[in-house]
């Protein structure tokens, strides 16, 4: 490969990577703010888990409480959905309910709200599992660009740029010595033309 099709190659690979960083830059940017927004959401979710386990660990405690806890089951229903590349799941509802027959749960009005609050910890239990695996995913993205980016900028755009200053300076000296090569060789016809002048005057 000649020096003027490595410079053109080299070129075009600094064009390519400068074109798609600001691209990757804009992409990573809103990563991150939907990841602040995942984040904020997990935080809502575990504040209120955390008032929901505290009323349960005053009400939950006795027989009842554990073997309603153990009868329930819940049916998270999702969509999958895909931000800025990145494959998450979005909760539309989460379906709950206790196993144990309504005779059992409504035997009081104790009994029915200790169901109602085993219910509403499990929701928000399942729905938090699900931020969480989506958060992660999210998460795991911004880590890969942020590598493509640092790997762009730092390792592949320093050499390549070096390249182009030592074949651009290649390019130079060959272009310098080709103009020599030429002026010599336009003296050369100059003097054979010169020669060929004298020669019939000596004649």
């Amino acid at each position: 490969m000649s020096t003027g099709q490595r410079l053109r190659e080299v070129k075009e690979d600094i064009n390519r990577i400068e074109r798609f960083l600001p691209v990757m830059k804009r992409v990573l940017t809103m990563l991150r703010v939907e990841i602040r927004s995942y984040q904020e959401r997990i935080s809502d979710l575990e504040q209120n888990q955390q008032q929901l386990d505290q009323k349960w660990q005053a009400r939950g405690d006795h027989a009842l409480g554990k073997t309603i806890e153990a009868s329930l089951e819940a049916e998270v229903l999702t969509r999958p959905e895909n931000i800025v590349g990145v494959d998450i799941e979005e909760v539309k509802a989460v379906k709950a309910h206790c196993r144990l027959s309504q005779v059992m749960v409504c035997q009081s009005a104790a009994s029915a709200a200790l169901t109602d609050l085993a219910i509403e910890r499990l929701q928000v239990a399942e729905r938090l599992r699900i931020e969480r695996q989506n958060v992660v995913r999210l998460e795991d993205a911004e880590e890969e660009f942020v590598f493509l980016i640092n790997g762009s900028e730092q390792v592949r755009l320093p050499p390549l740029r070096e390249e182009l200053a030592r074949l651009a300076r290649a390019m130079d000296e060959e272009n310098g010595m080709a103009a020599t090569i030429a002026r010599l060789l336009r003296e050369r016809e100059a003097d054979k033309h010169q020669e060929l002048e004298t020669w019939p005057l000596l004649g």
